[in-house]
């Protein structure tokens, strides 16, 4: 079920909604906000087997990777004029209220 990941949308459409953030602002909010809402999964995926101690390794892998992107998109965003910013924000929500439109449709 994909649908229980639907929050990022969601937290999108209330932070463009607060003019006041500029896109660096608004990326980090996002990231903090993600980041403290799963710390907070870890012990219940750890206490229900859903996430174990050998995929440890592969998180620290995946987590490399996720500090590389950040690095190599840093660039992209500040080149990137506010308004471009906020048109691909919201291309990216309408693509995620899409798809889980269908989600809801075809699932049964």
């Amino acid at each position: 079920n994909d649908a229980h990941n639907s929050m990022g949308p969601i937290l999108n459409v209330y932070l463009l909604g607060v003019r006041k953030l500029s896109p660096t602002q608004y990326i980090g909010t996002r990231a903090a906000f993600f980041c403290c809402l799963n710390a907070g999964k870890i012990p219940m995926r750890f206490a229900s087997g859903a996430l174990g101690w050998n995929m440890i390794p592969l998180a620290f892998g995946l987590g490399l990777v996720s500090v590389v992107g950040v690095f190599c998109a840093k660039p992209i965003m500040l080149s990137m004029k506010e308004s471009t910013f906020v048109m691909l924000e919201l291309l990216v929500v309408a693509f995620a209220g899409i798809r889980l439109m269908w989600l809801g449709l075809t699932m049964s």
